[in-house]
């Protein structure tokens, strides 16, 4: 078995819907953490770092897919 193997589309597919979703949840929770009154910031501090650290894992499965890529064209 090859390990450079592309990832198939659908993975790829479902990790860009995932990188939105996220990064939405992401920017939402910043906005409650501001705006908010104070008596949930530490569910919402919880919640950001771990919604932020799927987004990183996600965002770098893609680039790391899409260098792959790039690498196998030359």
């Amino acid at each position: 078995m090859n390990p450079q193997e592309q990832q198939p589309r659908w993975r790829k597919t479902w990790s860009m819907v995932q990188v939105g979703v996220l990064s939405a949840a992401v920017v939402t929770l910043i906005v409650l953490l501001v705006t908010g009154d104070g008596s949930l910031d530490r569910v919402y501090a919880v919640a950001l770092v771990f919604f932020g650290i799927a987004l990183l894992g996600h965002t770098t499965f893609l680039v790391y897919t899409a260098r792959l890529e790039q690498r196998d064209r030359r």
